[in-house]
């Protein structure tokens, strides 16, 4: 069971990524994402002298010192689960040195290398978790060191190359490691290792895969977002409410014309798919009471998700209702992982199915 000790820890991990969030939404909104023209280093510096009081410097600077201090964070709980079970040395010393050589080779931009490590070691992970039966927050909390390095060396890449591609991956890997964070919380709280949720076999697989169909539906809409804003910094493509450029269905070409347009109405769809699955979810959620709020608050935030949305619009891309739209919606995906989490993980699944009668 895990400790009270370690799910504090998990939550507060949680609550400094949503600062990490917050300020590379800033970054973007401000559009000082290459502010500093080195990586690792700022102008040859760990900290150039007053670097603090430039504001471009202090957002793009200080969204890696957030970074870093997140990365020792996923470090630590790690390092936690790892010493719970029978440990293996040559494991994270490889973990280790693997990552600091993936590091150096984005540096010197050996990418194909670089892709190739992440590659293998993705199906070291697979084949470690389930071959050798870990424990699920064994599993994530590795799982969430090798995301956190992943996201390190991206912007470190999108620095190097001033790449609007690199950026866009950064910025969407983003959402799914804070999605980790999010498991490993709810995965370490009472509500998971005592709750009992009570389904018949047909509505635990309606659960199952609405819920699924809703999280990739709503990552879908944050691709999308994150192309958009990478894409169009400093001005949207057009200013139209509910036509784009005067088009209701805008031709390709331009693409960022018809991107926009494409945000636009995938959200619309989007909150629509949240409001008909969350009002479904509160009834199989009836027996996991902790969990209603969940579903309870998945039928609100789509209309606060699409009034900030014409918002950013009217006000022309307003830096706070921009950011204010970035968090609603990375709040949507989380409470949307939740759901997933709750109705796929395999202990509540396992145990608390009813048989159809």
């Amino acid at each position: 069971m895990p400790s009270r000790a370690f799910h504090r820890y998990a939550l507060f991990t949680l609550a400094v990524g949503i600062v990490l969030v917050w300020w590379g939404a800033a970054v973007t909104s401000k559009d000082v994402g290459l502010a500093v023209p080195d990586w690792p280093l700022c102008y040859g510096k760990i900290n150039p002298e007053g670097w603090y009081k430039v504001p471009a410097l202090l957002l793009e600077h200080g969204h890696r010192w957030i970074g870093m201090i997140i990365g020792c964070l996923a470090l630590g709980m790690y390092f936690w689960q790892f010493f719970k079970s029978k440990p293996s040395l040559v494991e994270a010393a490889s973990i280790i040195l693997c990552g600091i050589g993936f590091f150096i080779l984005i540096k010197l931009r050996v990418y194909s290398v670089a892709g190739m490590i992440v590659f293998l070691g993705f199906t070291w992970l697979g084949l470690t978790w389930f071959g050798r039966k870990w424990v699920l927050l064994r599993g994530l909390t590795t799982l969430c060191l090798m995301l956190v390095m992943i996201q390190a060396a991206l912007g470190g890449a999108r620095v190097q190359e001033m790449s609007n591609a690199f950026g866009i991956v950064h910025g969407t890997l983003g959402q799914i490691f804070y999605c980790t964070l999010v498991f490993i919380a709810y995965a370490s709280s009472r509500t998971w290792t005592e709750g009992r949720l009570v389904l018949t076999v047909k509505e635990a697989a309606q659960a199952r895969w609405l819920s699924l169909l809703l999280f990739l539906a709503v990552f879908g809409q944050l691709v999308l977002g994150a192309s958009l804003r990478h894409t169009q910094r400093t001005h949207l493509a057009a200013s139209d409410i509910l036509t784009t450029k005067g088009h209701w269905l805008p031709p390709y070409e331009p693409a960022d014309v018809f991107l926009l347009f494409a945000h636009k109405y995938w959200g619309f769809t989007v909150a629509l798919l949240i409001l008909f699955v969350a009002s479904r979810a509160r009834r199989w959620l009836v027996t996991l009471p902790q969990m209603r709020p969940v579903a309870t608050l998945l039928l609100f935030m789509p209309t606060v998700q699409v009034a900030l949305g014409i918002f950013v619009i009217l006000t022309g891309k307003s830096f706070w209702v921009t950011n204010f739209h970035v968090l609603n919606g990375l709040a949507l995906l989380a409470l949307t992982s939740l759901l997933v989490a709750t109705f796929w993980g395999d202990r509540l699944s396992r145990s608390a199915i009813a048989e159809e009668t």
